[in-house]
């Protein structure tokens, strides 16, 4: 069960990691022309490359808080569902203080 877990998240990084990419690519190219202009206007290739991090930072870090705030109650969701009081198991998918010593 845990190996079709981990499986799953690969897959999950692999394709987050193709979306951004993509977004990313379909947005410099678009923006091409503009580039060309700021670079003729006198912007340094070091200020377009910061511009495109800023522009994945803005993809990234919306994605991750949001992640963070709807991946607890789908695993308490999960949890509930998979294991059942029957197995013996804690029902809580939060680590306890166990998991940081």
């Amino acid at each position: 069960m845990g190996l079709v877990f981990n499986i799953i998240i690969f897959l999950f990084i692999i394709l987050s990691i193709l979306l951004i990419y993509s977004l990313l690519m379909i947005s410099v190219e678009t923006k091409s022309f503009e580039f060309g202009v700021m670079r003729m206007v006198g912007l340094s290739k070091s200020g377009i490359i910061n511009m495109i991090i800023i522009q994945s930072f803005m993809f990234v870090l919306p994605a991750v808080f949001l992640g963070f705030l709807f991946c607890f109650p789908g695993l308490f969701v999960i949890f509930h569902f998979v294991f059942t009081a029957d197995m013996g198991l804690d029902q809580n998918p939060m680590p306890s203080n166990y998991a940081i010593y």
